[in-house]
């Protein structure tokens, strides 16, 4: 029998990390432009670089009016702000523990950069031994919301759409795409703020509903249990 499978987003969901992105702050070290900011965004979720060293080299085809030095310095230094930066959602290790107790194969599916994934090995190693299967964008050289990135996933499981969930906090990189390969989906809407218009379309019925929403990641266990899984 094929497994079932949780995929969960990193960043907001499973983990929190600076309050701003990478890529926003390398645009304050740089004085970048906001075209500038969004180049930048993409290499560093799709470039594989596991030093900094290596992510200078690839910002110089992009930055190519920035001094070699400035970018390396402040390379450096947001690497280490965000691997230093990682804390782990209050009771995640838990909720996983749980999942995979129940039965699950885990998987963490996110757009994310080496220092933060390894932030989040130093930070959350018990969590880290409890995921099977880490699909992310810097491995792959593409990113969400590519329902690509979510077939690979489902290639990677072996396992078919409608045997896996997905678990973020992100409706247009996480929920929507993840539907529209024909997995199941859970939203982590702990900040309906940011997603305000978004969420009202949903309501209103101009977007497809996920098939449970949360204010807290905690809050998924009952959805499981309800289902019959735990």
């Amino acid at each position: 029998m094929q497994p079932r499978v949780i995929f969960f987003d990193m960043g907001q969901t499973v983990v929190t990390g600076t309050a701003r992105s990478a890529r926003r702050l390398m645009a304050s070290r740089l004085d970048l432009s906001e075209k500038e900011t969004r180049k930048v965004g993409r290499l560093i979720m799709t470039h594989l670089s596991l030093e900094p060293s290596s992510l200078v080299e690839a910002l110089r085809g992009i930055l190519v009016d920035h001094e070699q030095n400035l970018l390396q310095t402040a390379v450096e230094e947001v690497w280490g702000e965000q691997r230093r930066g990682v804390k782990e959602v209050d009771g995640a290790t838990s909720v996983l523990r749980m999942l995979k107790a129940g039965g699950f194969k885990l998987g963490l599916l996110s757009n994310t950069w080496h220092p933060f994934y390894s932030g989040v090995c130093e930070c959350c190693p018990e969590l880290i031994e409890l995921v099977d299967h880490h699909v992310l964008s810097y491995r792959l050289g593409f990113k969400k919301p590519s329902p690509d990135f979510f077939r690979h996933a489902l290639e990677q499981v072996g396992a078919a759409a409608e045997r896996c969930w997905m678990v973020g906090d992100s409706y247009e990189l996480d929920i929507e795409p993840a539907l529209g390969v024909g997995m199941h989906a859970v939203w982590v809407l702990h900040g309906p703020e940011r997603e305000k218009t978004l969420l009202a379309q949903v309501l209103r019925g101009e977007k497809p509903r996920p098939d449970w929403s949360v204010a807290h990641l905690g809050e998924i266990l009952e959805y499981f249990s309800r289902k019959g899984s735990l």
